[in-house]
């Protein structure tokens, strides 16, 4: 029994065996279990130290049933070694009662299924109220005034109302609630990838019926499947766009599903839309280009195959030219801002830093007239510019100086984007010094 000691439990029993007890490792396998009852039921919670509950509203329809429902729960179990009472009621406080008392209804339950700590209890059973119909029968005035404890143990009036449903209490699943799930049992437990696939087409079609009917479009979702041997594997699904387009998601979700290891076969097949948002819904008429939708399709697929993104160019409020652009995802969320018109003419291919150059000028302040870059040397036969390029003063970087641009090209016809960094005769400033910074066309 429990409580008794060691020594007496042997003195009773020698052949006893015994083992160190564990509590983080009997809460870890508590948890597993938990997960693996989603099955049935994606509001689950531990009920420590050994007990779960389960919101089953609207599901038993799906297995046949209440009865064949706790039925095939009862046999599963049984065939991993674990005995099991299950309880069935319209409040937690009334299931976790009949699942541990054998009673017919609530009224001839113990005082002990209230979740009373033995305290209580004991002080019920002393005034002769044995059974939860008794406390029933007393006015409730009453039983404020006398079992009015300070903590939720000794509050008999307040498990007897979670009990009847009189006051509510909540049920905290391990998974956050979702709005938006498809759910698949099957018969007999799918091996072959093929026959995976079909069951993946029939959860992504409820799904995405769901969330049409309702406007709205998947940004996450996680595929859960169950392994006929009570492991399960998650797949999670992240899209750049919201979406509720089949063909899309099944593009998405096969290739991870073919990396997964059925075992023994999967049994069971649930798709959650974790994160949802309006949809985005686009029109296109005759002859319309659909290279948009096209490009954040291919996104999602290389972004959940391979963990990476296509990046775009975006413009940055800058006006120094290394600046004036950064690398974003090419697909974003929320309108795209307005182009901002340049100052002049920017070439096509700027360098990722600036590489020094040697020029020779008919005037210190004036137009290129000679270039040495890469060590060669090129006559300039024409020159644009300049164009005075300031340094951001609210930066305040030290050592930044204004730059002067040109256009310049040679005598081969190669143009060349360059700049003069500094300006002459400036007190205790060093000679300017000048950079290529771009191709022009």
């Amino acid at each position: 029994m429990r409580g008794m000691r060691l020594a007496d439990a042997r003195a009773q029993l020698p052949e006893l065996l015994t083992e160190p007890h564990e509590p983080e490792e009997d809460m870890n396998s508590l948890l597993g279990l938990c997960r693996w009852m989603e099955r049935y039921s994606p509001w689950v919670s531990p009920d420590q130290p050994d007990g779960i509950l389960l919101d089953v509203t609207g599901v038993p329809h799906l297995f046949g049933g209440e009865q064949r429902m706790m039925a095939e729960i009862r046999a599963r179990l049984a065939q991993y070694g674990f005995g099991v009472r299950i309880g069935q009621g319209g409040t937690i406080g009334a299931a976790w009662a009949l699942a541990r008392y054998d009673a017919k209804d609530i009224e001839s339950l113990p005082v002990e299924a209230l979740r009373i700590d033995a305290a209580a209890a004991k002080t019920l059973r002393r005034l002769g109220l044995k059974t939860v119909g008794s406390l029933l029968a007393i006015p409730r005035a009453s039983l404020a005034r006398r079992f009015r404890g300070e903590t939720i143990g000794e509050n008999v009036l307040l498990r007897l109302d979670e009990m009847t449903g009189a006051r509510d209490e909540p049920l905290n699943p391990l998974n956050p609630p979702t709005s938006f799930m498809a759910h698949r049992a099957l018969m007999e437990p799918v091996i072959h990838m093929e026959g995976l696939e079909i069951v993946l087409e029939g959860v992504v079609n409820l799904l995405c019926r769901d969330l049409e009917r309702a406007g709205k479009g998947a940004l996450r979702l996680i595929l859960k499947l169950f392994r006929a041997d009570g492991s399960r594997a998650n797949l999670p699904v992240g899209f750049s766009v919201p979406t509720h387009d089949p063909r899309h998601m099944l593009r998405v979700l096969k290739p991870k599903l073919e990396a997964v290891d059925a075992g023994f076969g999967i049994d069971a097949m649930t798709l959650e839309a974790r994160e949802t948002a309006q949809a985005l819904v686009q029109q296109h008429g005759f002859l319309e280009d659909e290279s948009t939708l096209a490009l954040e399709q291919l996104n999602d697929r290389v972004l959940n195959r391979h963990e990476a993104q296509f990046l775009a160019l975006e413009q940055v409020e800058s006006h120094i030219p290394e600046r004036a652009e950064a690398a974003r995802p090419s697909v974003k969320r929320g309108p795209a801002k307005p182009a901002r018109a340049a100052a002049s003419v920017r070439p096509l291919l700027i360098f990722e830093a600036p590489e020094p150059a040697k020029v020779v000028a008919a005037v210190p302040d004036g137009p290129p007239m000679r270039l040495t870059w890469r060590r060669v040397t090129r006559r300039v036969v024409k020159a644009e510019g300049p164009e005075r390029v300031a340094p951001e003063w609210w930066r305040l970087t030290q050592g930044e100086r204004p730059r002067d641009y040109y256009v310049v090209e040679d005598e081969q016809g190669r143009r060349y984007w360059l700049y003069r960094e500094g300006l002459y005769g400036e007190p205790g400033e060093e000679q300017p010094k000048w950079y290529v910074h771009g191709l022009s066309a």
